[in-house]
């Protein structure tokens, strides 16, 4: 049984739509967006990106595939709303410029790059 992607990334997996054009003052240096875009893990239910953690840094302990999932898409729905864009509005485009700068900023919350919102 093959896994399903998030729902959040519907229009942003839909290669018909363009990427955004990002303003490259507010990308931390030394980042490259195609790592924080194009790394998704299709056995994983929910396609979790390769790069977002599978487990707890502070305890050590290890995520399900579930627990993984469900952690992501806390994290992109938290940042889509300190973004003012939760819940997801607009026309496919638009979600998608949404979603992908969301998951720039997961990426860089990840990596330690910038301040959690």
């Amino acid at each position: 049984m093959g896994r399903k992607p998030n729902p959040l990334l519907q229009e942003f997996l839909n290669e018909d739509l363009p990427l955004p054009e990002l303003d490259w003052q507010t990308v931390p240096p030394g980042v490259n967006p195609m790592d924080a875009w194009d790394m998704f893990d299709e056995n994983v239910e929910g396609w979790v990106p390769v790069w977002f953690p599978v487990g707890d840094f502070r305890s050590g302990s290890t995520f399900t595939e579930f627990e993984r999932a469900y952690f992501f898409n806390d994290d992109l729905e938290r940042i889509l709303k300190a973004m003012h864009r939760w819940p997801l509005w607009g026309n496919p485009a638009q979600k998608k410029e949404a979603v992908a700068i969301a998951l720039l900023h997961l990426y860089c919350e990840v990596n330690r790059l910038c301040a959690k919102v």
